[in-house]
């Protein structure tokens, strides 16, 4: 077993070291604020991004989503720390943007591409769902990353639960003036396709009764993609009432994580990841289909 499943009972339990070739391979640590997993694999990396933090446990920031996860990685991942998210805040969710007139994206994930660089030469995979998928595709965006999946993402910060956008605006806007065309190219996926090369596989996952994020984040993001044929974005959608907006099951993740990147779980563990049976290639039947009905 290793040493963060056997030892670990807590991210922050996890020892803290000065560089990642000083992490033993096998071994998860602690480095510059990031969660990382040193796995045998070095042909590849994964960046994991973190979606919505439960109240209960910003105290505990910072928040590393699906570090139990890692042992089972072939390769190394590093789970990027989010700063906005502070254990001495209520912010729950941030998207890796920052401020408005602070760092932004490419300075916030700066370290933990620095990290995966450092743990491989080889591809760079971005990870996420939700808030996470969302910045996961923002990295694809900035061409920062080889490859990515994402499942249930936002695509809008601005369409999201007014709840938590407004708390997360309220930090993010630091005067009066209001939003800015450069805010919206953070704050959107769309927005900032311009920058996009159309060389990084990337591959999005999308429920078709999370309604909000198929009819208000994935389909107009899809549409899009489809009138500038870009053909290193590809959808698939599956079907599962019970779980609405929720990821699948870690089993169903891992399969998904497995199916995009080929000997990514170890040996050990493939058998115990399940397949999605409804899994298949999002077409214009199914957006008819799911359509929010007229009133």
């Amino acid at each position: 077993m290793s040493e963060l499943s056997e030892f670990a009972s807590s991210p922050q339990d996890t020892k803290v070291y000065g560089s990642v070739g000083d992490v033993p391979v096998g071994t998860a640590g602690l480095v510059e604020g990031q969660y990382v997993w040193k796995g045998e694999d070095s042909s590849r990396v994964f960046i994991f991004f973190c979606g919505a933090v439960n109240t209960k446990l910003i105290p505990m920031s910072p928040i590393f989503q699906r570090w139990k996860w890692v042992h089972k990685f072939s390769h190394s991942v590093v789970i990027a720390h989010d700063p906005l998210i502070q254990n001495t805040g209520s912010l729950q969710l941030a998207w890796y943007t920052g401020k408005q007139d602070g760092p932004g994206f490419d300075d916030i994930i700066a370290v933990p591409l620095r990290l995966a660089r450092a743990l491989s030469s080889g591809e760079i995979c971005a990870f996420g769902s939700s808030g996470g998928g969302f910045a996961a595709l923002m990295a694809a965006m900035h061409n920062h990353v080889d490859s990515a999946l994402v499942i249930n993402p936002q695509t809008n910060i601005l369409r999201y639960s007014p709840q938590l956008r407004d708390k997360y605006l309220r930090t993010y806007l630091q005067s009066s003036k209001g939003l800015n065309q450069t805010d919206h190219e953070r704050l959107s996926i769309i927005g900032a396709l311009w920058r996009y090369y159309d060389n990084c596989r990337t591959h999005v996952v999308i429920n078709t009764q999370d309604n909000a994020h198929f009819n208000g984040h994935v389909v107009p993001f899809y549409r899009v993609s489809q009138q500038q044929n870009l053909q290193s974005l590809t959808f698939s959608c599956y079907d599962d009432a019970k779980n609405g907006h929720n990821p699948p099951s870690e089993a169903n993740s891992l399969w998904l994580v497995q199916k995009w990147w080929p000997q990514s779980i170890t040996s050990e563990y493939r058998g115990a990841i399940q397949g999605l049976r409804s899994l298949r290639k999002l077409e214009r039947s199914d957006i008819m289909k799911n359509q929010p009905r007229k009133t």
